[in-house]
């Protein structure tokens, strides 16, 4: 139980870093295309860009980091197979955030970089393994 409680927790955090990277795609790559038919964009939205991302991250969280979240607490006790897993797997989730956020053509044609989407969604599970280092050591409950 105290596991399931760890990684409902972990969602808040999750949300605001995923977010962040999701904002920070926008701001590297996003910002390269300059076509009408675009407007998905932070320059489109505002800060109403923000929220989009974070309903988009706030519905990923159950299908991709909370069954993780879950496992890795549960069976890992090695600090540094915990960082490498959630950075992998936040690397991975910016590769397919890159084809979900920008169609295929977009990337394409305007050479947006998979590599950097990469980058920034695998700090963000970097970072997200340390949150979850410290919830796990600071909150006595879970």
């Amino acid at each position: 139980m105290k596991t399931f409680y760890h990684c409902l927790i972990m969602w808040i955090p999750f949300i605001l870093l995923f977010a962040l990277a999701g904002f920070g795609l926008e701001v590297l790559e996003g910002n390269k295309i300059r076509a009408s038919e675009y407007m998905t964009g932070f320059r489109d939205f505002g800060v109403a860009y923000l929220f989009l991302t974070g309903s988009y991250v706030f519905i990923l969280y159950p299908f991709s980091f909370l069954p993780l979240t879950c496992i890795v607490s549960r069976f890992m006790k090695n600090r540094i197979f915990k960082v490498v897993t959630f950075t992998l797997f936040g690397g991975v989730i910016g590769a397919f955030s890159l084809e979900i956020i920008y169609d295929s053509r977009f990337i394409e044609e305007y050479n947006l970089s998979i590599v950097s989407s990469i980058i920034i969604f695998g700090i963000a599970g970097l970072l997200y393994a340390l949150v979850e280092n410290s919830v796990k050591k600071n909150i006595k409950f879970v």
